[in-house]
């Protein structure tokens, strides 16, 4: 095992807090667009749409409606499938929410163009209100970041997701869930900070590693993969793996333990699959770690709302854990070989 060396990674982005607030205030505009389409009786169907990073912060809001009973059907899917793949249920009684950063993600403006074409409500997710997505969607929400990225999509995508049960009458102590999406900004703050010491001991476990692997189940397996493909592969040029910690125990246990391990673990439902993985590599592996949401106060939130906001904070403190890493290996995070910079 690589020794510690503790190099400091880049400050927390100045503008987390303030970002997370912008993000957090746009519930109202979630709310209004549910119980508008509920009113009209028009929402069967609820796409969730992204490439990349976006695609991963679909994770938990798929989670939420895929197991609250009274919700409509829903999908999650990158864009190029919305594009290339007929979906019966792309019709006027769809809801397509589309998430780019730029706001011009070439696959993600299709499938939103293809979904108004379609007849279906078009929600989009960008960094600012000037963008051909911006000009597609019939409502834009919105974050004024290029440093702060990974939270704001992955609420906007929740607080859609809340606001369409809460209009259809599923969703369980709705003032509660709404109280503990408000203390999201404050909360995600302090788990930022509080990963420190994770972020040390995993930037030594990968500095000189030749592999890493993420482990994570529903909601979180989004997060692990982000963190392997976007920060590991994309971000650090480091060889990286997701594997959900469902399928973890029929196949790859037995060539994991020979790199590094990171296990993420939230409080959701899905929360045994993790822990069951936990326990197999505190018996057979001397490389591994666990990111658990459990060991973050969440300051604001609710203890019966913790399994709700839990997979923001694994989405967050796991991209934070990017910036730990980089430092170990002195990787510049913004140098590309090929992305925006050929043609694909």
């Amino acid at each position: 095992m690589s020794s510690p060396v503790a190099i400091e990674p880049i400050p927390l982005a100045s503008d987390l807090t303030s970002t997370l607030e912008h993000t957090v205030a746009q519930a109202g505009k979630a709310r209004g667009l549910a119980a508008e389409l509920a009113a009209a009786r028009r929402l069967r169907t609820v796409y969730f749409v992204g490439c990349g990073g976006s695609y991963y912060s679909t994770f938990p809001a798929q989670d939420l409606l895929e197991s609250t009973a009274g919700a409509p059907a829903s999908q999650r899917m990158t864009a190029g499938e919305m594009v290339h793949r007929p979906l019966s249920g792309l019709d006027e009684t769809a809801l397509v929410v589309a998430s780019s950063h730029s706001g011009g993600t070439p696959e993600t403006l299709q499938a939103a163009r293809l979904a108004k074409k379609a007849g279906a409500t078009v929600a989009g997710i960008a960094r600012g209100g000037e963008s051909p997505l911006a000009e597609v969607a019939d409502v834009l929400f919105d974050y004024p970041s290029d440093v702060t990225v990974t939270e704001p999509k992955a609420i906007h995508f929740t607080q859609i997701a809340l606001a369409v049960l809460d209009a259809h009458g599923a969703l369980p102590d709705a003032d509660a869930a709404w109280r503990a999406i408000a203390a999201v900004p404050q909360a995600l703050t302090a788990a930022k900070q509080e990963v420190a010491a994770l972020g040390a001991k995993v930037g030594a476990q990968w500095r000189d590693a030749d592999l890493v692997y993420v482990l994570g189940a529903g909601p979180n397996f989004g997060a692990a993969n982000a963190l392997a493909a976007c920060y590991l592969q994309e971000m650090n040029w480091l060889h990286a793996s997701a594997v959900h910690a469902g399928d973890f125990f029929h196949g790859p246990f037995e060539i994991i333990g020979q790199h590094p391990v990171l296990i993420l673990n939230g409080e959701d439902a899905t929360r045994p699959m993790g822990e069951r993985a936990v326990a197999f590599a505190e018996r057979y592996y001397s490389t591994f770690s666990v990111l658990d949401s459990r060991d973050f106060t969440l300051p604001g939130v609710p203890e019966a709302q913790r399994g709700l906001i839990s997979p923001l904070a694994v989405a967050s403190t796991s991209r934070r854990l990017l910036d730990f890493c980089a430092a170990e290996r002195g990787h510049n995070t913004a140098q590309r070989r090929y992305m925006y910079r050929v043609e694909y």
